[in-house]
């Protein structure tokens, strides 16, 4: 339940307005008036009853979360410290606090004044010049002359059935995953997938686990289900098992959101042992796995992959629900994608997509089957697998500049991103800001939290829209930025861990 403390309180002109909406507020929550768990209200509405910027709310929020006074948990709201652990209820799911309302802000540029040819190290996004558009434009001249106007009719939800057996073809070959054309839906995209498995599986007040850090629209799909989440740390070998074990026992989870293979944000790979664990405690505990399959397809070395979950699923007890979208490695605008299903939750999961939006567009299905069986597909692979591979080495090469001013990191063997641990002290926010403004762009750790854990010690860059004098341009920029901070001593914090 949300608070109703939101007056009066009396904000006067001296001090800062942030600091004395903590300080109201830290009276009510030491003196017990708001009770361990309740929620304190939400952004907007409290910024919008007192008159003030969303900014200064946020600001007062984090002043309380620095105190271990308040929780603040994405997708679900601030709440008082001591009535809830990692795990969140998110019957009052609000969008809007996916971000806090800051980062919405900071991110989109409106709170700073960001340079028109500022480098952007923060998007995953390729940049528009990457797209194989004569081919795709070939496979739609191509369709519209065959099909004429039966390409521009509904498909089958399940999808264009021409597609499916390409698919299931090319996952046979390139995956080592056996499908057929009947548990293979086609989407529209990974977030779309993602949401059509919650729909589902999950009901209100089930739980849900979630890599910690993480892609941040699965929280938020998991939220809008009225679903509970908890988090499970990440280490240099994938999830933690011992912890993700306890986690399910206590909470009997339905499902777990993971990327095995060149994770977002951290580009960490699940080791054989870590699949066969999770696996393992997967069908022990009859808990389904949602592999969001990011980009594994670019891993820069020849040595083999370990195989992905679904791979190593087992046909009598399937456990994997796998998904892989085609937009960041082909054209985000697109919007195609599959998923592919156990036989249990099958027609469920048809059911779910069709009361999404009935079928994803029938001429791109269409186009994208012949792009797909014409071969041009492996020769923008393996072209971009290459061009994101002496990208990556480029990084590489330029982070020194930073691993000099105490920036680590683990270098990452494919995907578009790295995951860099700052300088103890180094707020992620502030080199945000300062280096937005200088003229490069990052993507503050915060942005991936599930849980308590701020990561405000951390931030991702990613390869995905910069060229390679880009890349060096704006890492130069970036080091600029971290080393007057340190040497001014600005951006330096005590930071707690937990919130």
């Amino acid at each position: 339940m949300e608070s109703s403390h939101i007056v009066p309180i009396q904000l006067s002109g001296s001090g800062p307005r942030y600091r004395q909406i903590a300080q109201y507020y830290e009276g009510l929550l030491s003196s017990g008036t708001i009770a361990p768990g309740e929620k304190l209200p939400a952004i907007r509405r409290l910024a919008a009853d007192l008159q003030v910027n969303t900014v200064t709310v946020v600001k007062a929020y984090d002043l309380l979360a620095q105190k271990q006074l308040v929780i603040k948990t994405p997708g679900s709201g601030v709440f008082a410290a001591g009535g809830q652990e990692t795990p969140c209820r998110s019957s009052d799911f609000n969008s809007d606090e996916l971000f806090r309302d800051d980062e919405i802000q900071l991110i989109h540029g409106t709170e700073i004044d960001i340079p028109a040819d500022a480098v952007n190290l923060a998007t995953a996004t390729p940049s528009s010049d990457l797209f194989p558009v004569g081919h795709f434009k070939k496979a739609l001249n191509e369709v519209l002359d065959r099909d004429g106007a039966a390409a521009l009719g509904y498909d089958e939800s399940s999808g264009f059935f021409p597609l499916r057996e390409v698919v299931c073809s090319l996952l046979a070959d390139s995956y080592g995953i056996a499908a057929s054309p009947e548990h293979l839906q086609i989407i529209s995209g990974a977030q779309q997938g993602i949401d059509i498995a919650a729909k589902a599986i999950l009901s209100r007040n089930d739980w849900a686990l979630l890599e910690d850090p993480t892609y941040p629209g699965a929280s938020a799909v998991f939220a809008s289900r009225g679903a509970g989440t908890v988090s499970v740390p990440l280490n240099r070998g994938g999830i933690d098992l011992s912890q993700l074990e306890a986690s399910v026992k206590r909470y009997r989870p339905k499902v777990m959101y993971c990327m095995s293979e060149f994770q977002n944000p951290t580009s960490i790979s699940y080791r054989a042992s870590c699949r066969a664990g999770l696996l393992e405690i997967a069908r022990t505990y009859g808990m389904y796995i949602i592999e969001d399959d990011y980009v594994s397809d670019l891993r820069f070395s020849r040595s083999r992959a370990v195989p992905l979950l679904k791979a190593l699923d087992r046909p009598e007890d399937p456990r994997v629900i796998y998904i892989k979208s085609f937009s960041k490695l082909i054209m985000p605008g697109l919007r195609i994608g599959f998923l592919l299903s156990p036989a249990p939750i099958l027609r469920s999961m048809l059911q779910a997509k069709h009361m999404t939006d009935i079928s994803s567009s029938g001429l791109l299905q269409r186009a994208f089957t012949l792009y797909l069986q014409s071969g041009a597909w492996e020769e923008h692979l393996a072209y971009r697998r290459e061009l994101y591979r002496r990208r990556s080495q480029v990084c590489l090469d330029a982070l020194t500049s930073l691993k000099s001013l105490g920036f680590r990191f683990t270098p990452p063997q494919g995907g578009v991103h790295f995951w860099l641990t700052l300088p103890e002290g180094l707020s992620a926010r502030a080199l945000f800001r300062q280096a937005a403004a200088r003229g490069v762009l990052c993507a503050p750790g915060n942005v991936f939290r599930s849980g308590n854990r701020d990561y405000d010690d951390h931030i991702r860059i990613s390869t995905a829209a910069a060229g390679e004098g880009e890349i060096r341009r704006g890492i130069h920029l970036l080091a600029e930025t971290a080393a007057a901070m340190l040497h001014r001593g600005k951006g330096l914090h005590h930071r707690s861990p937990i919130l």
